[in-house]
């Protein structure tokens, strides 16, 4: 390598990062001591590894974590300090954005087009509480449908990578309400573009031309 150094910073990880020689290397970072970054302990019978920790922690001044305690503080470092967060929070916002967007558009398309049958049926007797059921019914079939259908190839596609020993796939159970919940907002809200326009709609609409 080239005895000049070079420095990159990387986007997710957020530290820099130095190319140099192996001599200089030591220079900038010389051996340690203390060369130990944690130790896995259990608790003895009777003992909260809680109650451990904060043990640890009074007695020796060191950082003591419970298993439930490091899987947090160790999150909270990706987000403070990596740029995780802002990438795949633009990532997730732009697919909500444009999942809002088209799914909302195609359901109206869908209500602008049948508009003549939602007439008949209108002459015919049907009132509006009924007609709007009947959308809403239609609007979170096809988002459930659709829900299913994505959590399913995630789950697929994780299992996968597992099975080939590739990074590790984690679901949380919070995720799949999450997107549920993402969902049927967007299904509820695409149903009521429609619902206003069949408020609207007169029943003559069937006999004209």
């Amino acid at each position: 390598m080239s005895s000049a150094s070079v420095t990159r910073s990387c986007l997710f990880s957020g530290n820099p990062y130095v190319f140099t020689t192996y001599d200089r290397a030591v220079q900038y970072a010389p051996g340690q001591r203390k060369m130990l970054s944690c130790v896995l302990a259990a608790p003895r019978p009777g003992h909260s590894a809680a109650e451990i920790a904060r043990q640890i922690t009074k007695t020796t001044g060191l950082k003591a974590y419970t298993d439930r305690e490091f899987f947090w503080v160790t999150i909270w470092w990706y987000i403070k300090n990596t740029g995780i967060p802002v990438a795949f929070g633009a990532m997730v916002l732009l697919g909500f954005v444009v999942g809002l967007v088209i799914s909302s558009q195609t359901f109206y398309s869908f209500v602008l087009e049948n508009l003549r049958h939602l007439g008949a049926l209108k002459a015919m007797g049907a009132s509006d509480g009924r007609l709007c059921r009947m959308l809403l019914l239609q609007a979170l079939t096809v988002g459930l449908i659709g829900y299913g259908c994505g959590v399913g190839l995630s789950t697929l596609f994780g299992l996968v990578l597992i099975k080939r020993g590739m990074p590790p796939f984690h679901m949380p159970w919070q995720l799949p309400f999450g997107a549920l919940g993402v969902v049927l907002f967007i299904c509820l809200l695409g149903a009521s573009l429609g619902i206003r326009k069949l408020n609207r709609l007169e029943p003559a609409v069937v006999f004209r031309g």
